[in-house]
């Protein structure tokens, strides 16, 4: 069971509805309502308003970085559910673009500590920043958290549909007095990129939390 999940099934008997009752009013299978409520998969934003409206719950804040415990006498406090995005939506960061983005089937991930901002994950799948961060690794991103020198951020750059995960160097300001930020890789075998008046890019997040899976053979 996930909190988030745990929450729809309660108060969805709260309010006397069956599973089928609740899929028919949101159009969609009895499936995916067990599903969502055993925390195998999670809603998309914009059910999520509605199952919040139609149960009389505020869920909105839930799935982008609301809080949602302590809840039922558990006595962690502070945990919150992020979704995975694609490097594709990150590079184009905004909660819309984000909303667009995240699917029934997608992942999500439980965090415990408050996010700045709006929060993510996104799944490392290339080896720039190898060693420590390998392909398949998840690492959380808080927009609302402004780096300093070393942290790991993504970025988006101009003219790439993808956001890119680096380290965040400052390098002083350039010609037009405009900030230089380089974006250094671990890995000696691939280049840094670098934002500035020439080639403009902004800072998407920060990097939070970073989570290794062990890899199946």
């Amino acid at each position: 069971m996930s909190a988030l999940g745990d929450r729809i099934r309660d108060s969805r008997k709260a309010a006397g509805m069956t599973q089928a009752d609740l899929a028919r009013a949101l159009g969609i299978s009895v499936q995916a309502i067990s599903q969502w409520e055993s925390g195998r998969t999670v809603p998309t934003a914009d059910r999520l308003i509605f199952i919040g409206d139609l149960l009389g719950l505020d869920l909105r804040t839930a799935y982008f970085g609301g809080e949602l415990g302590p809840y039922r006498g558990d006595t962690r406090e502070g945990r919150f559910v992020v979704p995975m995005l694609s490097k594709v939506a990150a590079g184009n960061w905004s909660e819309t673009v984000a909303q667009q983005h995240v699917a029934d089937e997608m992942r999500a991930f439980e965090i415990h500590w408050k996010p700045s901002g709006p929060t993510f994950a996104l799944e490392i799948d290339g080896e720039s920043m190898m060693p420590e961060f390998k392909p398949g690794d998840v690492i959380i991103v808080d927009t609302g958290l402004e780096p300093i020198p070393g942290d790991y951020v993504v970025a988006a750059l101009e003219g790439e549909s993808e956001a890119t995960f680096k380290k965040y160097r400052p390098r002083g300001n350039d010609a037009d007095g405009k900030p230089v930020i380089e974006l250094a890789p671990l890995n000696p075998d691939y280049p840094s990129l670098t934002i500035s008046s020439k080639s403009p890019g902004r800072i998407v997040g920060t990097m939070k939390e970073h989570r290794s899976f062990r890899r199946t053979r």
